[in-house]
Order: C-alpha cells, then structure tokens, then sequence
C-alpha cells in the first residue's frame, strides 16, 4: 500500500505541475486601451447659394437677386490637457444682377481668425478670440473694401445632446474708410447665441441669433450715424458614415435698421437680406460631428460688419 500511495501521489504532483505550467503558458486578456483623440483636427468647407436683398425705403422698395460662394478652414490644436488653440481663414462673396441691367456687381468679404479656449470636452468651453479681414462692395457705404478687426470673448456648455454657444465682442474698421461721405470710422458692439442639438452623433441641427449696435463717425465733426443689425439662421448638417465628409443646408436672414436719412437717403429704412446655402465640409482627424464640436474646430466668428446689410456692405438696393 506504501509503494502505491507514492506512486499515486507522484501522478498527482506531475498532473498539478503541467496544469500549473499550462496556465502559465496562457496569454493574459486585457482591456483595449481607450481611444486617445487627436491631438489636431479641423475641416475645410465649401458653399454656394441663392441670396436676395431688399430695401424699404418709404414707398419705394428694391429688390436684387444675387448668388453666394464662399469658404472656410479650421483647425484645432491642444496645446495642454485643458488648453486649444483654434485659428480661422473665411471668405464670402456675393454677385448680384441688377433688374434691368446686363451688368453684374459684387460684394465681398474675408477674414482671418483665432481663439484660445480652455476647455472640458465633457462640460465648458471659456475662451477669447480675435480677427482681422476686409470687407465692402464698390456700391457701399464705402468706395473699397476696408480693413476691420474684432475681438471678444466666447463660451460654451454641454449638456448631453445639447450645446450652448454664447459670444461677444467688438468690431471696428482700421484706420479712415475711403468713402464718399468722409467717414470716419465704422464700428459696432455685439452678442451672439446659438443652440446646437445632437440626434445623434452625425447628425445636428443649430440655430443662430446675433444682435449688433453700432456707429459711423465722422472725422469732420458731424453728428454719429447710429444702426442696428439682427441675423439669424438655422442649419442641418449630417455626416457620411464612411467617409470623413458632411453636407448641410443653411438658412441665413439679417436686417439692417437705422433712423438716420444720411445712411439710407431716407429716414426710418431697412434693408434685409435673406440667404438658402448649401454646403460640403472635408473633415480631418475627428470621426463624428459631435466629437468635433466637443473636442475640435467648434468655434466660429461671425463679423457684423461683413453681414450682407451691414453700412460696408451695403448694395444699391440699400442706397437708393
């Protein structure tokens, strides 16, 4: 019995050896890592649409129809954990054709810009940003484009599908404008809302609305021509599942109202201008809208001295 109780317990120790060096042998599981998001990312974009202006200035209105193209880039770095940089390149024109003219005219506008944010993707976004660009029509305010600038300062908050965007700031023309009216100075304070609601990750509708005051002032002591801009706007957007590319339809209106008759010939006037634009936008480095909005180029600048019925950018239909 000796002699086959070793034996066993030998078969024993040699079955519990190979299952423990078996287990060794085995490859350990482990979790994938989380995806870590790029440390830059940003887009470009493409626009083209139909635009009409009109003014109403006593009993006698005018109408132009005209077709937009314009353009933008952006692009987002994280310069910490908590710090972005953004920077900006924008351009817009428009090509009218007078009723009953053969002749076309344009208006014009770009801009270069860039934000510093401190940000959690998850919650907040507090930032400042500045800009610099022309704008203007040979039949404005003004006889050329003009030189402006702008700052101010932007945040926003996310709320699971939701985000908040809230911006607010300044804009002057630099330096005297060249315009017939020896103008001094062009320039208007700010504030801007917009809303942006997730479906789903792909797939987002906005909207916009922004209000500025703003001043002509004379370099001959003439008394300040005050005006009053509105714009708003509401947008679409959705991205291709497999492929890093996004398609939107935009609605764009904005009014431009003053009481004084030496911007608009005559008093009490106001000229709209309403916008449909469709758009296409290459992104690069993100993979879906709302990771760019919470993590990306989610920051804009819209300019009310390049808004359409701004005093530099006002057609003929805005100075009869």
């Amino acid at each position: 019995m000796t002699l086959k109780q070793s034996l066993a317990g030998a078969v024993a120790f040699l079955a519990l050896a190979s299952a423990a060096s078996a287990a060794d042998m085995q490859p350990v599981l482990k979790a994938p890592p989380t995806a870590v998001d790029q440390q830059a990312t940003g887009y470009v974009e493409i626009y083209s649409g139909w635009a009409n202006t009109r003014s109403e200035n006593g009993d006698e209105p005018a109408r132009l129809n005209g077709w937009a193209l314009g353009g933008a880039g952006r692009g987002n770095y994280w310069v910490s954990r908590d710090v972005s940089v953004q920077v900006d390149a924008q351009a817009e024109g428009t090509s009218y054709a007078p009723p009953g003219s053969s002749g076309r005219f344009s208006s014009h506008s770009y801009l270069v810009g860039s934000h510093w944010s401190w940000r959690s993707p998850q919650q907040y976004l507090f930032g400042l940003f500045g800009g610099v660009g022309d704008a203007g029509s040979t039949f404005g305010f003004t006889l050329f484009s003009q030189r402006h600038g702008l700052i101010g300062a932007e945040a926003q908050w996310y709320w699971q599908q939701f985000t908040l965007y809230v911006q607010g700031g300044y804009d002057t023309t630099l330096g005297s404008t060249s315009g017939v009216r020896g103008d001094d100075s062009i320039n208007a304070g700010f504030i801007r809302g917009t809303g942006r609601y997730f479906i789903n990750p792909n797939f987002m509708i906005e909207g916009t609305v922004m209000y500025a005051n703003g001043n002509i002032d004379f370099n001959f002591g003439a008394p300040t021509i005050g005006f009053q801009t509105w714009t708003w706007g509401v947008k679409g957007e959705w991205r291709f599942a497999t492929a890093p590319f996004s398609a939107f339809a935009k609605y764009q209106g904005s009014e431009t109202t003053s009481d004084d008759s030496r911007l608009f010939d005559l008093s009490n006037a106001k000229v709209t201008d309403h916008r449909v634009l469709l758009r296409l936008k290459l992104h690069m480095g993100d993979r879906t809208l709302q990771q760019t909005d919470r993590a990306g180029a989610t920051l804009d600048i819209v300019s009310p001295l390049a808004n359409p019925t701004s005093p530099l950018m006002l057609t003929p239909a805005g100075r009869i």
